[in-house]
């Protein structure tokens, strides 16, 4: 019992400081922007309220004054020439009191990138959905720092783009990958980072017939090309072979040699003599060997003749063709 009396008592205190917190609390301007000038509404038409404007870069922690923006009663502040790009902030003050200040980018339509991502085979498309006026203002001196990796690891791979749109390339397919963009202007961050936006490269997704055509290219490339290797191949090893047996070759396409058969034959001592004699035309006339036949008185008479005459007789050509006659 009490403990519940405890209870009660201290959260009558707390309730009672915060009313007087509350009561005491200066309310934080309204509706701030930013462009060229830097506008906001009061929160409360009490007189006597003034407003601080102060302004950091993207790189730094300190606030600054904004030079004629300290504690004013006007709800504008044109003194941001020659700032570049910064933050600002607006607080009120009466008195000893200040509000809760309110944070605004110079550019009223975004100080962090609105980023969307596209994964295909093997890369990753980031969109920059928003045209941020920076770039207007600051042409080329404006770029996209995008940093990209592996879920679950440090963004440590950093590309610029001085456009809203940008590929990565050579992802791992079924990988998951995340990325980080930020503004930069003059070589320095902007604003805020976007927050991480991941995506899975998954294989591409077709059309059943343009998956066709591409896998029949595919065929027809991958064949087309160890064909040549192929071909190549053997040309080369086809080559090499010859270089390296060429006397074999040689020796092998020659044709046998072997002498005529009456060669071998006459040189193994088999050749007919005859065959060496000289043979006669078929055009000539053959004469066989006829012997002289005399009659008896013809024999008797030769007696009567010296032997030499009849020599000479049988030698003479009238003689011969008594002979002939006779025959």
């Amino acid at each position: 019992m009490l403990c519940l009396k405890g209870v009660l008592l201290f959260w009558t205190f707390c309730h009672v400081l915060r009313q007087a917190w509350s009561a005491d609390e200066l309310l934080s301007p309204r509706n701030v922007s930013v462009d060229s000038a830097v506008r906001w509404s009061p929160a409360t038409d009490s007189p006597g309220i003034k407003y601080t404007v102060q302004y950091r870069t993207s790189d730094s922690e300190k606030w600054h004054n904004i030079s004629g923006c300290v504690q004013t009663e006007l709800t504008t502040c044109n003194k941001l020439i020659g700032l570049g790009c910064v933050m600002v902030q607006v607080l009120a003050q009466e008195g000893n009191r200040t509000s809760r200040s309110v944070e605004a980018c110079r550019h009223a339509d975004s100080c962090s990138p609105e980023v969307q991502l596209t994964s295909k085979e093997g890369l990753l498309i980031v969109n920059m959905v928003k045209n941020n006026r920076l770039r207007e203002d600051n042409g080329d001196n404006f770029k996209y720092n995008v940093q990209y990796g592996r879920d679950g690891e440090e963004l440590k791979q950093v590309q610029d783009s001085t456009t809203s749109h940008l590929t990565i390339k050579d992802l791992d397919v079924g990988r998951r990958y995340c990325v980080q963009v930020r503004y930069l202007c003059y070589h320095k961050p902007f604003g805020t980072p976007s927050t991480q936006h991941c995506e899975s490269i998954q294989e591409s997704e077709c059309v059943l017939s343009s998956c066709t055509e591409r896998t029949r290219k595919k065929n027809i490339v991958t064949i087309s090309v160890t064909f040549t290797l192929l071909l190549g191949v053997l040309v080369v090893g086809l080559t090499l072979f010859i270089y390296r047996h060429h006397k074999k070759i040689k020796q092998f396409l020659q044709p046998p040699l072997r002498l005529p058969d009456h060669y071998c034959e006459y040189l193994s001592g088999d050749f007919p003599q005859q065959a060496l004699s000289l043979t006669t035309s078929p055009c000539e006339e053959r004469h066989d060997l006829i012997s002289v036949v005399c009659r008896e008185e013809d024999l008797s008479d030769s007696y009567l003749f010296p032997e030499s005459d009849r020599e000479q007789d049988y030698d003479s050509p009238n003689r011969l063709d008594l002979l002939d006659h006779e025959e």
